[in-house]
């Protein structure tokens, strides 16, 4: 039988909370998880963030004024805000995923209409001479990926979170013990559950 992490206390069979002290019971196989099934999410995520960078370039393309890096950095703080992804390597795999996945594709997509059009890339840069300003946004484009990773894994908002019921009594004692996926909303029923925890969406 397991013990609790937080008193020591010999758990029962499928219990999710401690009899003990009421510490909420981590599974094992909660704590293993498979490196690919981790990486996945945020992957996949940094796809559609991808994608909304794309979105918002286009939408933002009527201006006439050089984006820079400012359509994958806001497309990375909006998916790991309403991601709620709070780990700031998951959040720095979304924003890194995002950004050059929308450099392959604007790349994929010049190089095409050139294939197409049967023109050379230096065709593009016959009048165009970079400035400055240019350079240093070019650069600092792999620093602003992580930057927007720090600032979307500190505003996002917790998913799952345990916290304490209190009942006008007082605590109640954790009783249900075995039951899985337990899920309880804030209702007019509340008070009569004798669980002292139940988990905020």
């Amino acid at each position: 039988m397991p013990n609790c992490s937080r008193c020591g206390f010999k758990l029962p069979e499928g219990a999710l909370f401690c009899p003990n002290c009421g510490a909420p019971v981590r599974r094992a196989e909660e704590r293993q998880v498979a490196p690919s099934e981790s990486m996945a999410r945020p992957i996949t995520l940094g796809l559609l963030g991808s994608f909304l960078s794309l979105t918002i370039s286009s939408l933002l393309s009527f201006a006439d004024v050089q984006l820079y890096f400012v359509p994958y950095f806001i497309a990375s703080l909006i998916v790991i805000y309403f991601s709620g992804t709070r780990g700031l390597k998951d959040a720095a795999i979304v924003s890194m995923v995002t950004y050059l996945f929308t450099d392959a594709i604007v790349a994929g997509m010049i190089l095409g209409s050139l294939y197409a059009a049967n023109q050379s890339l230096a065709s593009l840069y016959i009048n165009y001479v970079p400035t400055l300003l240019d350079v240093l946004m070019y650069l600092i484009s792999p620093v602003t990926s992580i930057l927007a990773a720090y600032i979307g894994s500190k505003i996002a908002p917790k998913r799952g979170e345990t916290i304490p019921y209190v009942r006008e009594e007082g605590y109640g004692p954790p009783l249900f013990h075995g039951v899985e996926n337990l899920k309880v909303r804030r209702s007019k029923d509340l008070n009569k559950l004798p669980c002292c925890f139940y988990y905020k969406n």
